[in-house]
């Protein structure tokens, strides 16, 4: 079956009328599907469309991925994975700060933008714990490259986090921290455990505001992809 244009995209959700500027700046729908809300506001997307087009994006993939072919793993499986952990910095003063609603905001702009990022490089947002996200790569889809995927992933987060400018907040940063390691899954009941899990976590508190921190074995399966600082032997807490 012939895939969809964006034209015909857009026509389908009433939104013909942005064809012209997605044509000009050389936007078909597949690089539609890897842009965050900073990036349609750069086209000069109103509000409302842009947050249309990233919710119908979001149902979409999320009908796409109850459609695809699962594997039977209700019980244990295990996976040699890379873990991402993202952490919003000041995001407890903010709460204070902000009333429930404009919370919400800053924490859905938040949780697209990383989501958009992990997908990008086939990692899994595998969950959410309030301003804290934990994805992973090598599962569902296993590559060879996670180490380096989550890395790539990590980076994109945090230059698009402080590239989001959302009203009455200014600019954001995050933390991430990213090991590698087994996990013990059972996506059935939507759970994993491991000590990789656990690490990642830590790593993400000694990460400066808007960097990411990788233990060495990460950075030993990454290879020469990127630069490194350092930071000496930590203990464990």
């Amino acid at each position: 079956m012939k895939s969809k244009s964006l034209s015909e995209w857009l026509k389908s959700h009433d939104l013909e009328q942005f064809v012209e500027i997605f044509d000009e700046n050389e936007v078909d729908l597949a690089t539609l599907r890897i842009l965050t809300e900073s990036d349609l506001k750069e086209l000069g997307l109103p509000f409302g469309p842009r947050k249309r087009i990233l919710n119908i994006l979001r149902e979409e993939k999320v009908l796409e991925k109850s459609a695809a072919p699962q594997a039977d793993i209700s019980t244990s499986e295990r996976r040699q994975l890379a873990v991402l952990f993202c952490d919003m910095v000041g995001f407890t003063k903010l709460s204070y700060k902000l009333d429930p609603e404009a919370m919400q905001i800053v924490l859905r702009a938040y949780e697209e933008t990383c989501e958009t990022c992990v997908n990008r490089y086939d990692g899994y947002v595998f969950r959410i714990l309030g301003d804290g996200i934990v994805a992973f790569f090598g599962f569902p889809l296993a590559h060879e490259s996670g180490a380096e995927r989550a890395v790539r992933a990590g980076l994109d987060i945090i230059s698009a986090i402080a590239g989001l400018n959302l009203q009455s907040v200014g600019r954001l940063q995050v933390r991430i921290g990213i090991t590698s390691g087994m996990v013990v899954i059972a996506s059935g009941e939507r759970n994993a455990v491991g000590e990789t899990i656990n690490l990642a976590a830590r790593l993400q508190t000694i990460a400066k505001p808007g960097s990411v921190v990788v233990s060495e074995s990460v950075r030993r399966m990454a290879g020469g992809e990127f630069e490194y600082e350092d930071l000496g032997e930590k203990e464990k807490s």
